[in-house]
């Protein structure tokens, strides 16, 4: 088994005895409050191990092979938000925890738009696409993703009842009263904005001096080398 799948394997080991632990916590408690906190986590911890299997059925669906270190990346930052984020508190407890991870996932949502934008120009053969579109493309996508982000918390808010936009304050559950209400939103597309536009800059210069550093990152259609990958039952298997 290639490491990819031992990371695989250790990750959803651990998500999955998180999981149990807290079904098991839900019938043993009776107050009502520790076993709301203990339902979250395991729909927490229950997401996080769906999202562990998206990277190989988007690679079996468009027959892509996805770098193993963004995968790594894409996992680590998932864990940093459904672990250490929601089930752990810190973006209650962490003041800038909220800051770092919109940041760092500006950046990595930028990484992945420039390997988009340079896969589709390698697939056409062509390699016209220009740094400055290239870059522009990244943050713009970027960008994107970050508004359906915030569009996503807003709807759970209104039909879950959370806090994810921070619209209430965490102690008292007041909601806050207008400019006050907005900043949480606008920080966090802010912040977006700025991760992307750092690899934007990056990845300017890399392209423009043809250093390629680049290279490595860009979403490749290689249907054989998806067979060495273990870390997905092949739904075909018998």
């Amino acid at each position: 088994m290639k490491k990819i799948g031992l990371f695989y394997t250790v990750v959803r080991i651990t998500i999955g005895v998180m999981f149990i632990l807290n079904v098991i916590g839900i019938f043993l408690l009776d107050n009502d409050s520790q076993q709301s906190r203990l339902v979250f986590n395991a729909v927490q911890s229950l997401l996080l191990l769906i999202v562990t299997i998206l990277p190989g059925l988007i690679e079996r669906k468009f027959k892509l092979n996805i770098p193993d270190f963004m995968e790594v990346i894409f996992i680590i930052m998932c864990i940093f938000h459904f672990i250490l984020g929601e089930i752990g508190e810190f973006y209650i407890h962490v003041k800038w925890w909220d800051s770092m991870l919109h940041t760092l996932s500006g950046s990595m949502i930028a990484i992945l738009g420039y390997s988009l934008a340079n896969s589709i120009d390698q697939d056409h053969n062509q390699n016209k696409l220009t740094p400055f579109f290239v870059s522009l493309f990244a943050v713009c996508f970027s960008v994107t993703i970050g508004v359906v982000w915030e569009v996503a918390e807003f709807l759970v808010d209104a039909f879950v009842g959370t806090n994810m936009q921070r619209y209430l304050i965490s102690d008292t559950l007041e909601p806050l009263v207008g400019r006050a209400a907005l900043v949480d939103t606008m920080k966090d597309l802010i912040l977006d904005t700025l991760g992307a536009i750092v690899i934007a800059i990056i990845g300017f210069i890399d392209m423009k001096n043809g250093r390629e550093a680049f290279k490595n990152w860009i979403l490749r259609r290689e249907p054989e080398s998806l067979e060495s990958k273990s870390y997905i039952p092949d739904a075909k298997a018998s």
